[in-house]
């Protein structure tokens, strides 16, 4: 090896250890790239600061909503009130779900209401990622079945939970020990033993400069133009400017006194035609007076269809068992095939009923050979022709509804 310690070769040497220093922080930066977050989340609380590195490469969707809605830049529907607005979320939310027992802990907040009731008016889309799983202190999404996401959150603890994967979305990362800590102590505190007191972020690299959590195809909240017309003791009815478009979501709260607010049922209209009706019946009008809130979200990826007309639903039940529903061009009646180890039973559907929401819906069906089903069906993929899913089914018996089984589903045209 030539010698280039020598004299008057001083330059050479200071440029060759110049060299092999940059190899070497090049080489830490490789092996250290999951260590250097990119975009991150400060979630002061009662308890101190918990330090978040945000996944928005893995979790967009869930990355965005977050930001966004902590920041007050996306329109939302009050779950107090039903009022479309950019009020930030979860500054002043306490964590009014904390479970801290060996081998499962995590911290719920994010409802808007304090309770385990509320969201953000909207839903969106489960985010799995196979480099994403619960070990211990993650930062995931709260649910209420498949692409049910909204605002509502959770910090998990010191333990691994694998049953929350592919469960859940998973969307952040606590890895230095001061920010665990705090969440140990939120956790040590109990329900609505602490809260959040304020959230910031900070981006500290160009790639997380560049994600822009306003372009992540998140469902889209609005007024909706319309007239209230009252008949006392009839009915209160909302005529629309315009029909209902594909895609959306009709929501109604109504209060009596401007101070507690309801939520009434609402209406999805599904991707595949906007409504045939512009008037929407909201109640009996049986109050001396009431105030309403009416808004609509919508969606730019919805799953479910407006109606199962001409369409062919396949329920997975247990093993080896499925129950096939034809519809006619009625989309309420048809022809049910349940097949199992015993023989085969067609019988005809003599009513059902369809309830659609943006990634799924609620079927109920009554039959000659069975008493009355109901399946919920969570949807998650389609290529126009073939939508797939899972359902959690159930059977009404002696006045109540029994749990029978999960599966798979397929819905066909």
């Amino acid at each position: 090896m030539p010698d280039i310690f020598a004299k008057g070769k001083l330059a050479e040497a200071e440029q060759f250890w110049r060299f092999w220093r940059m190899k070497g922080l090049i080489l830490c930066m490789a092996l250290c790239g999951e260590v250097h977050a990119e975009l991150l989340a400060y979630v002061a609380t009662t308890q101190g600061t918990i330090t978040v590195a945000l996944q928005h490469e893995r979790a967009p969707q869930a990355v965005a909503n977050f930001i966004s809605l902590a920041q007050g830049t996306r329109r939302h529907i009050s779950p107090r009130t039903g009022a479309v607005t950019n009020e930030p979320y979860y500054t002043g939310e306490k964590f009014f779900r904390v479970v801290n027992s060996p081998g499962f802990r995590i911290a719920q907040t994010g409802s808007g209401t304090g309770t385990n009731s509320g969201s953000p008016g909207y839903v969106f889309r489960d985010e799995f990622h196979p480099s994403l799983t619960h070990v211990p202190y993650v930062l995931s999404m709260a649910n209420s079945g498949i692409n049910t996401n909204g605002s509502q959150i959770f910090f998990t603890g010191n333990a691994t939970i694998p049953s929350l994967d592919n469960v859940h979305t998973i969307f952040g990362l606590i890895t230095d020990a001061p920010s665990r800590a705090v969440i140990d102590a939120i956790h040590a505190a109990g329900n609505d033993g602490s809260s959040i007191t304020g959230i910031t972020f900070s981006r500290t690299d160009p790639v997380a400069q560049a994600f822009d959590e306003q372009a992540q195809n998140l469902p889209v909240c609005t007024g909706v133009s319309g007239q209230l017309t009252a008949t006392l003791g009839i009915e209160t009815a909302y005529q629309l400017t315009n029909p209902l478009p594909a895609s959306t979501t009709f929501q109604v709260y109504r209060s009596e006194n401007l101070v507690s607010w309801t939520k009434l049922p609402e209406h999805h209209q599904g991707y595949d035609q906007p409504s045939s009706f512009t008037k929407i019946t909201l109640d009996a009008a049986n109050v001396p007076q009431a105030f309403y809130h009416i808004a609509s979200t919508t969606y730019s990826d919805s799953l479910a269809p407006s109606s199962m007309a001409n369409r062919t639903l396949v329920m997975g039940l247990l093993t080896n068992q499925t129950l096939t529903f034809q519809f006619d061009s009625t989309g309420v009646t048809g022809t049910a095939t349940y097949v199992s180890q015993n023989p085969t039973i067609v019988t005809p559907i003599t009513d059902s009923l369809y309830t659609p929401s943006p990634y799924g819906g609620t079927w109920i069906f009554q039959t000659n050979a069975f008493n009355l089903l109901r399946f919920y069906g969570g949807l998650n993929s389609t290529n126009g022709v073939l939508t797939t899913g899972t359902n959690k089914s159930e059977q009404y018996r002696n006045g109540v509804w029994i749990t029978l089984s999960s599966g798979s589903l397929s819905l066909t045209r």
